[in-house]
């Protein structure tokens, strides 16, 4: 427990800090954490016996995001990776495992270097599979995030987080986007080489890194850049090498087809599941230019944050605070379940409040932006891509608020290193 009289006199002058860290001792937040997340694995376990979560009560699979990636790993492990960028194709592999239906995703849109990641997956059986990717994807997470603030309940809030249970629920890669994002910055001070090699990997999903050669290049940490940089041309390589150089051929042209698909859709469609501020504007009803724009500057504001701030004298747990939210802002393209890095910058943060102690209101405010998307999972989710109140994309706002928080502690006086 902190206390204002255990900090330097300077300190206490200077920063209103809450008495103690009150509800949140140790032992409150592992009962609470613990107890949230067994709820969560009753609902899992609830549906699944249903036979309506993985796999049927006649053990075919469900068609889900997951199921989409396993045949598409199978097909560019056993077969033509290439026929994977061919929409024709590409819902023929997806009806080989799950049979006919309405509707199939009509685009592959990620890189050829996510096969290597999904590979191994595909020597199980689909339910294996299925549960061993989100306990694998998972398990990085916590240690990456246990690394970081190094105390027990950093465990049982990440298994408590309404983002995690979204994620698991889906079996999508959002534990993996938080692990490589969280692992880059943990490693960035002590190992800048292996931090470069977590970030050259995070191109799996490219959208997430665009903020972080800002920070490298304000910082003047060009091993780390250099490092990331062969990583991903040796990631890619790999890819070209298990795969064929056809399927980097063909990739473009999915990415934009998928791109027409995400973002110049139907102008009255569901667009809160897109948890961006393209996401939110479109869900406002307004023109896909509009969103375009706001996008844009969201992005360019972001940047200029997160250069600001690496080149100043703010202490490294905020710093990686304010670059791991900035970046789940500044890109257009995300879901409630890549949602689940939001951990990253929390656990950066709560290491910051842990050595100084918490600014008055800092208490309350953790609880509301843990509470938010809770009630939304609980009462209003509808679909595996989106967390939505009315419309609204409740994660977009609950990272938002998180990065004003961070914001809030960086620009303290006392927040130099």
């Amino acid at each position: 427990m902190i206390e204002v009289a255990d900090l330097p006199t300077g300190i206490q002058a200077d920063v209103k800090f809450s008495r103690s860290l009150g509800i949140f001792a140790e032992w409150r937040l592992q009962v609470y954490g613990y107890a949230v997340a067994a709820i969560y694995a009753a609902f899992l376990v609830s549906v699944y016996r249903a036979g309506t979560w993985i796999v049927t009560s006649g053990w075919l699979p469900i068609y889900t995001d997951f199921a989409c990636a396993w045949a598409a790993a199978a097909q560019a492990l056993h077969a033509d990776a290439t026929a994977l960028y061919d929409p024709v194709e590409f819902v023929k592999v997806q009806a080989a495992l799950v049979g006919p239906r309405d509707y199939f995703y009509p685009n592959w849109p990620y890189p050829p270097t996510f096969f290597l990641i999904l590979a191994p997956f595909t020597a199980l059986p689909y339910l294996g599979a299925f549960i061993t990717w989100d306990l694998a994807t998972l398990l990085g997470l916590i240690v990456v995030v246990y690394l970081i603030v190094r105390r027990r309940p950093t465990i049982a809030l990440v298994l408590a987080s309404p983002f995690t249970a979204w994620n698991f629920l889906a079996a999508q890669n959002g534990f993996l986007t938080g692990s490589l994002l969280g692992a880059g910055l943990l490693f960035l001070e002590s190992r800048p080489v292996l931090a470069g090699v977590f970030i050259g990997l995070l191109t799996y999903k490219p959208q997430f890194g665009i903020l972080l050669p800002v920070a490298l290049a304000a910082s003047g940490r060009w091993r780390t850049f250099a490092s990331a940089a062969v990583a991903a041309a040796l990631f890619a390589v790999a890819s070209a090498a298990a795969f064929g150089t056809g399927v980097w051929a063909a990739f473009p042209r999915q990415l934009v087809a998928q791109s027409s698909v995400n973002f110049f859709g139907d102008p009255d469609g569901d667009w809160g599941y897109l948890q961006t501020v393209y996401g939110l504007i479109r869900s406002l009803h307004r023109s896909a230019g509009l969103a375009w724009l706001a996008q844009g500057l969201t992005a360019l504001m972001t940047a200029v944050i997160v250069w600001i701030a690496w080149r100043s004298q703010t202490r490294y747990a905020l710093k990686a605070a304010i670059l791991s939210a900035a970046a789940l802002i500044a890109t257009p393209y995300a879901f409630a379940y890549d949602m689940a890095a939001i951990v990253v910058p929390a656990a950066f943060l709560a290491t910051d409040q842990l050595r100084r102690g918490l600014l008055r209101g800092e208490q309350s405010i953790w609880i509301i932006l843990f509470s938010a998307p809770l009630i939304a999972l609980i009462t209003l989710g509808d679909n595996v891509g989106g967390l939505t109140f009315g419309g609204t994309p409740i994660s977009l706002l609950t990272v938002i608020a998180l990065f004003c928080v961070i914001l809030r502690r960086a620009r303290h006086p006392t927040a130099a290193a």
